[in-house]
């Protein structure tokens, strides 16, 4: 059966009456022990007795909260002298942060096997759809290198300057081992794009903060300004490309996303018996494919057995819409084929073959 406890006075002249209550000189207080043996110690502030804690469970408790590494006997740190602590190590992180040199990133793509015949104006457009390209401080020319032989011929490589290191592994991702032109492969196999090495940057991004390009008027604030005046417009360019990247990026996993190639279209037998079928057939993909969304560029190879046609659209969603409709529709007693692009097609065209809209 369980023990019952006696309720315990509450008012200070019941105290003296009560055995279980004595006065303890070294704390000057009251101490009850209770019929368990449990000791209460009396608060006169709230009026209420509370539990007596031993030395021994004192020290248990500490030690449940004690921090490794932290002597609990040390005085706390004066609040002026830790602030004073405080400053001192960012100061010396500061110096730290200064003296390590800035990591060099990589905003360049080097190109190889492209086409004899490509311009500098064609390698804007198909990587400028990938992030802003770059320009030079003074001439405010993309920054796009094209490398020649001894004779002075371009000899297939090129160098693309990003503005931002992000585009790099995009450009790689989406154009590496790829056609340059659809469907045109050169003497030197597929477009291979890889991360540039650094030894192209002849120009910083932002030079040093230097006593003398501080001081205004002297050639070194000059670059310094220009090179920031460059960069603050590059960057509202960016913020312009992020915008409108539906005309710049299109919103595909690749590029060829929204290309659709057309099987079945026509026979060599036809346009062998009559040259002028070729532009009709051309046109009349044109207009039909319109219907999904705006083409951009439509190509008859007419050199393959299977008439095959490939038509690039602006965007994805009109490449697919253009799939789900004319894939195995009836067409000259024929059922055509079409699905989107993956840039390993090789198709064949000769002098007469169709390639509009580019």
């Amino acid at each position: 059966m369980a023990s019952t406890r006696n309720p315990f006075p509450t008012m200070l002249e019941d105290f003296d009456d009560d055995p279980r209550v004595s006065f303890s000189k070294s704390s000057a207080t009251h101490i009850l022990e209770d019929e368990t043996g449990s000791e209460w110690e009396w608060h006169s502030r709230t009026s209420k007795w509370v539990p007596l804690m031993d030395e021994a469970l004192a020290e248990q408790q500490r030690a449940a909260y004690r921090v490794e590494g932290v002597d609990d006997e040390e005085p706390a740190m004066d609040p002026g002298r830790k602030r004073k602590a405080v400053g001192e190590e960012m100061e010396t992180a500061k110096k730290q942060k200064a003296e390590k040199p800035k990591e060099r990133v990589n905003t360049a793509v080097y190109v190889t096997a492209l086409p004899a015949d490509v311009t500098q104006d064609e390698l804007f457009k198909v990587f400028g759809r990938f992030g802003v390209i770059a320009e030079g401080i003074d001439d405010n020319l993309p920054r796009i290198k094209m490398y020649t032989n001894d004779e002075g011929n371009f000899n297939g490589d090129a160098l693309i300057v990003y503005f931002r290191p992000e585009s790099v592994q995009l450009a790689i991702d989406l154009l590496d081992d790829t056609d340059f032109r659809l469907g045109e492969r050169g003497p030197k196999g597929t477009m291979r794009v890889n991360a540039a090495d650094q030894n192209y940057k002849v120009q910083k991004d932002q030079p040093a903060k230097s006593e003398e390009a501080k001081k205004k008027g002297t050639p070194a604030n000059r670059d310094r300004q220009k090179v920031i005046k460059k960069a603050e417009e590059m960057n509202r360019r960016l913020t312009d490309w992020d915008e409108d990247d539906v005309s710049v990026l299109p919103e595909t996993s690749t590029r060829w996303d929204k290309v659709v190639i057309l099987k079945h279209m026509f026979t060599l037998a036809e346009i062998e018996e009559d040259a002028s079928l070729i532009d009709e057939i051309a046109e009349d993909t044109r207009e039909e494919c319109s219907k999904f969304g705006e083409v951009e560029n439509v190509v008859l190879f007419d050199r393959e057995p299977s008439g095959v046609i490939s038509v690039r659209f602006a965007n994805e969603k009109a490449a697919k819409a253009c799939v789900r409709k004319m894939d195995g529709r009836a067409y000259e007693r024929r059922y055509l084929e079409a699905r989107l692009a993956n840039g390993t097609e090789r198709f064949q065209k000769g002098p007469m073959g169709k390639g509009e809209g580019e």
